[in-house]
């Protein structure tokens, strides 16, 4: 990460430099348009640092679009399988956490 203020915000929000590089990653995909024309202008809106995650989050303007979203991941992993879920888990921790003990 660098300098910038919204680097600085994703790490210490996320907790470490792989966990916000990872928040980081996720939010340029939002912003190229992966889940809607809302979500991409909230996450250019927080890339570019005119809005926090704080303010996101109390914004009613993007509370329909993250809701669901919401309802859409919770579709997907109704779908998915137990062994599925658990290997995404660990893919998961290994990406953000490395070979830390969790």
């Amino acid at each position: 990460m660098s300098d910038d203020p919204v680097d600085q915000e994703l790490e210490r929000m996320a907790g470490s430099r792989e966990a916000a590089e990872e928040v980081k990653r996720t939010l340029v995909t939002l912003r190229d348009g992966s889940a809607g024309p809302e979500l991409a202008e909230m996450a250019r809106d927080v890339l570019e640092g005119r809005i926090s995650f704080r303010d996101v989050a109390r914004s009613s303007a993007y509370a329909e679009p993250l809701l669901k979203a919401q309802e859409a991941f919770l579709r997907w992993r109704s779908q998915v399988d137990e062994e599925e879920q658990a290997r995404l888990v660990t893919e998961t921790q290994k990406r953000l956490y490395g070979d830390q003990d969790l």
